[in-house]
């Protein structure tokens, strides 16, 4: 199995995609391989819409050439879950958005979560996108953040945890939150030592979007053209 994870900014180093291919593998089981690329044109960081409609049309182009090169699932590298529809109109293959999925799994597992952002700035665009979502119309208590710009959360790792600490203890004191949703890819693996401390369950889309991308090829789960009507060429604009 083949899984392509799609990553929504273009300044992004080989060696540090290649070390998120390592991270990542820890969620899938053995020999399934995982590829992580990064977009060739558009933004070089993903911080508003604007940047998410500049970066659709190469997850697009993308999509479509992973499906071409075998992969058997394509996973967006991005809480936002930028392009999705338009991906899932081009393939076949399973398209997985960790925005989606992980509320899906925070419906299951918790009473009431927060979703963390990386700056504060995006805080009222992640709110719109998750009052679209009845999972977090019912159960979301607040969108925080942690004040550090996406592309410097792995930059100085101690700095991000004490951030996320001091995060998850405003959650639970001050919103009674069990439930805490990395709500940026940048915060992957970070949040591990969260649940010893608190009494709180955290989310990670990362993880729970490669392992629910496996799941989906080896149970056949994927969208139909029913409900996706593949793309035509014929009249609309040139990919």
């Amino acid at each position: 199995m083949r899984i392509k994870v799609l990553m929504t900014d273009k300044a992004m180093r080989r060696e540090t995609m290649d070390e998120r291919e390592k991270m990542l593998s820890a969620a899938l089981s053995d020999g399934v391989e995982i590829s992580v690329d990064c977009i060739k044109k558009g933004p070089d960081e993903l911080d508003c819409h604007t940047d998410e409609a500049f970066a659709a049309p190469e997850m697009v182009k993308m999509a479509i050439q992973a499906e071409a090169d075998g992969y058997d699932a394509l996973v967006i590298y991005c809480f936002s879950d930028v392009a999705l529809d338009a991906m899932r109109e081009n393939v076949r293959i399973p398209v997985i958005a960790p925005g989606e999925v992980t509320l899906s799994v925070a419906h299951t597992l918790c009473s009431r979560f927060v979703v963390v952002t990386g700056a504060g700035w995006n805080i009222p665009r992640t709110y719109r996108r998750m009052m679209k979502n009845p999972i977090a119309r019912e159960k979301m208590a607040a969108v925080l953040a942690l004040d550090i710009p996406a592309a410097e959360m792995r930059v100085n790792p101690n700095a991000t945890k004490e951030h996320l600490e001091a995060v998850c203890r405003q959650a639970v004191e001050q919103y009674g939150a069990d439930g805490l949703v990395l709500g940026c890819l940048g915060m992957a693996g970070y949040g591990d030592a969260l649940e010893s401390a608190y009494p709180v369950k955290v989310l990670d889309p990362a993880f729970i979007a490669v392992a629910y991308a496996e799941m989906c090829v080896r149970l056949g789960l994927r969208h139909i053209p029913a409900q996706y009507r593949p793309f035509t060429n014929d009249s609309h604009v040139e990919l």
